[in-house]
């Protein structure tokens, strides 16, 4: 689950921000009194801000999500390209302390059209369906892992481990994060493979447990 506090912006402050970024998110309209302005710091950014945009106009759910700081607006669309575009113009920091944090964020913030990766850390990060039994909670418990730093491979890339839930199934799987651009050897594809800073790829994917009764999330709409 990603840790991150969102403070509602003052009435001045929240205007000067909508009315900044109104040019870069048209067709989309955001009318000064029917928005709340929310934002939260990011460890991996220096000055870039998440910042939530609730449309009080509409029912839940009704928030859309944007990166910014003067001068850079990415509007959130649950691919990963907004992500990928900041982290070469912010820039982003990547170290031991901020990947784990990143990585959350990212799998938080990028639903793919097939489903979405959830990373489990401890049982009530797990979503069950109202039919789920103890036993199988129990099972899935006994295999849950905290996101772990496994250092610098010989890829040149960062490489955390952790368990996620995809679709039904529990794997455990490698998170390899890029700390710079650069091409990594891929042995599948006998080529190398272009990496960006921050760009995340899953190897090594385990199958710990699968047919679970979890909720499958349906692909993501412009509100998640």
């Amino acid at each position: 689950m990603i840790d991150m506090t969102l403070e509602t912006l003052s009435p001045d402050a929240a205007k000067e921000l909508l009315t900044a970024i109104a040019p870069e998110i048209a067709p989309v309209t955001l009318p000064l009194d029917k928005t709340l302005v929310q934002q939260a710091a990011l460890p991996f950014y220096e000055d870039v801000k998440f910042v939530a945009l609730t449309d009080m106009m509409l029912p839940p759910p009704n928030v859309r999500y944007m990166l910014y700081k003067p001068g850079l607006v990415s509007l959130m669309n649950w691919t990963n390209e907004p992500i990928y575009s900041v982290n070469e113009k912010a820039p982003i920091k990547l170290d031991r302390k901020t990947l784990v944090p990143y990585a959350k964020f990212f799998f938080h913030y990028v639903r793919g059209q097939l489903g979405r990766f959830i990373i489990v850390e401890k049982p009530e990060d797990v979503d069950w369906l109202p039919n789920a039994t103890a036993e199988e909670k129990a099972q899935v418990a006994a295999k849950l892992m905290p996101v772990t730093y496994k250092g610098i491979g010989r890829d040149n890339l960062f490489t955390l481990t952790c368990t996620v839930v995809f679709k039904n199934a529990l794997f455990k799987t490698d998170i390899k994060v890029a700390p710079y651009d650069l091409d990594v050897f891929d042995p599948e594809l006998n080529a190398p493979e272009h990496f960006t800073i921050g760009q995340m790829k899953l190897t090594n994917e385990e199958l710990l447990l699968e047919d679970l009764n979890v909720p499958v999330d349906p692909p993501p709409g412009e509100f998640g």
